[in-house]
């Protein structure tokens, strides 16, 4: 039975294991002069975009009852997910007075964890929960990335700080590494990419028809559930390490196989899942062969706080090369 970790990381103690606890007083700055004012300016031009856009060419669309039902379920779903990995990180880890958690480098519980499972929902919900409507698809899911990144949005300062559930729900992805900068890596360097890849490799494979559109889940699931496991895997069972530099930087990284094998490993599950969506034997088999021993490569050597974007534009790339070619 694991517990709480109130000797080692409670509200106060600057020391953990030896290593400095990083508390939420980091975030003092005036959010008007951080990343939280950036991300909601670009969330208002976005949302003056799209209801610009969709009035011009698919005015049908706002009409469309069920549409704007299941981008609410979507959105719901992310402040579900946010809300649970919030409640299992405060199980571990108690918080300051301002109800950031209290914690460091060296904590046995960490919020990597709970952030991959945000990363993951905030990657797949547009995709499986879709809705068929006419009209423009790619227009449609960009709608439905919009509401997915109101899941963040509302992790602001000021309304984390106001009302305690989005607190809560930054609980689950403020790992200390990251503070202050805890939002702008995640959106600028990990979301904003990631659903950019996804919603450039969803228009392009749709060009090869319907069943290969779903072909992009493949580095999706790749991305959310095999890097996902990589890092709790080569923490706790990582015995054989291996030192690897960072792609366009010099930061030299400790990796272990038993981490590693995760992402190539389940890279074969997720392109046999989706075996019937590819259009020849070659492709599939061509698939199999290349895509795991490169996305291993890829999520090793991937810049910090970059991983999913990196994962998932080398898996579209190389998905697109066997459909286009192949």
């Amino acid at each position: 039975m694991f517990e709480k970790e109130d000797s080692c990381c409670c509200p106060g103690d600057l020391t953990h294991a030896g290593q400095q606890a990083i508390l939420g007083r980091q975030y003092a700055t005036d959010w008007k002069k951080t990343f939280d004012m950036v991300f909601l300016v670009v969330m208002a031009v976005l949302m003056g975009v799209l209801i610009g856009v969709t009035t011009i060419y698919e005015p049908e669309l706002f009409h469309e009852t069920n549409f704007w039902k299941n981008n609410m379920i979507k959105l719901t779903v992310m402040l579900i997910v946010s809300l649970c990995g919030g409640l299992l990180c405060r199980s571990f880890c108690p918080v300051d007075s301002e109800g950031y958690i209290t914690t460091s480098k060296a904590s046995w519980f960490k919020v990597n964890y709970t952030r991959k499972f945000q990363h993951f929902a905030a990657y797949a919900i547009p995709l499986l929960i879709r809705t068929d409507v006419p009209g423009n698809a790619v227009l449609h899911l960009v709608w439905g990335d919009f509401f997915t990144l109101i899941g963040f949005l509302v992790l602001i300062k000021p309304f984390r700080e106001t009302f305690s559930p989005f607190m809560l729900m930054f609980n689950s992805l403020d790992r200390p590494e990251d503070r202050p900068h805890c939002l702008k890596w995640i959106i600028a360097g990990n979301i904003w990419p990631g659903l950019l890849m996804i919603m450039f490799f969803d228009w392009v494979f749709l060009r090869f028809g319907p069943a290969q559109q779903k072909l992009v889940m493949i580095f999706v699931l790749i991305a959310g559930v095999g890097d996902g496991l990589a890092e709790p895997v080569g923490i706790y069972t990582g015995k054989h390490k291996y030192r690897t530099r960072s792609c366009g930087t010099s930061a030299v990284y400790l990796r272990s196989f038993e981490g590693s094998a995760c992402v190539f490993l389940t890279t074969f599950i997720w392109i046999i899942w989706y075996y019937q969506s590819f259009e020849n034997e070659l492709q599939f088999w061509l698939c199999m062969t290349i895509l795991p021993i490169a996305s291993a490569i890829a999520e090793a050597t991937s810049p910090h706080t970059m991983d999913t974007p990196f994962l998932m534009g080398l898996g579209g790339l190389i998905i697109y090369v066997l459909l286009r070619w192949y």
